[in-house]
């Protein structure tokens, strides 16, 4: 089959699958895109990859988009793109969430490659996926106040006064500092040169002919 008559099967398949509870199905940029309520969020991804003929079973990722005060429908849409590998064809299907603190079904049991992109969701943007075997943050701390990919989210940051568990630089020695400390000044520019620069001058003095 043809790309075009791919995508006109799917899109036959779809509105025969889940009929009216659709919110919007189009093509767009050639590539079939739905729209779905919460509800049917899980039970997509479970028919895409367990139907005979598309066998979608190439978890390709999950994103989130945040739409603040867009819309009066909803505030924010998780994103999938799927793969057919028996079709090298693509899909994708957008879920659309009401509320500050939406929930929506773990893909996990389905695509274990899942896991971290949910709990990035989770960390940055606030959705919370249920019956995820550790849904916890996975870029910023426990304790991390607020999500920061919302935007609503403060432009200058939630103050920190320190980096549990965390490692940087001192500005003295460039030698990891035991936690918690505190956020460190600007790196003085005037710092003594590292073992690595003082190796290298020599080596840049006989490039230059200096030697």
């Amino acid at each position: 089959m043809t790309h075009d008559e791919l995508n006109a099967k799917l899109i036959d398949d779809l509105k025969s699958q889940f009929g009216e509870v659709i919110i919007s199905l189009e093509t767009n940029y050639d590539m079939v895109v739905l729209t779905v309520p919460a509800t049917l969020h899980h039970k997509v991804t479970e028919w895409a990859k367990n139907d005979e003929f598309w066998k979608f079973n190439h978890f390709i990722d999950i994103t989130s988009v945040d739409y603040y005060n867009k819309f009066d429908s909803h505030r924010f849409e998780v994103v999938v793109h799927l793969r057919s590998n028996e079709h090298n064809f693509k899909f994708r299907y957008k879920t659309q969430l009401v509320g500050d603190n939406p929930t929506l079904p773990t893909l996990t049991d389905l695509f274990v490659g899942a896991s971290w992109t949910e709990r990035e969701i989770f960390d940055l943007m606030g959705i919370t996926f249920t019956g995820h075997p550790r849904m916890t943050r996975i870029l910023n701390p426990d304790d991390f106040e607020g999500h920061p990919l919302r935007k609503d989210f403060p432009v200058k940051g939630m103050h920190r006064g320190s980096f549990p568990k965390g490692s940087v630089i001192s500005n003295k020695r460039r030698e990891p500092v035991v936690s918690p400390t505190t956020r460190p000044a600007p790196v003085d520019q005037a710092l003594p040169r590292t073992p690595w620069e003082q190796l290298r001058e020599p080596m840049r003095d006989k490039e230059n002919g200096h030697a």
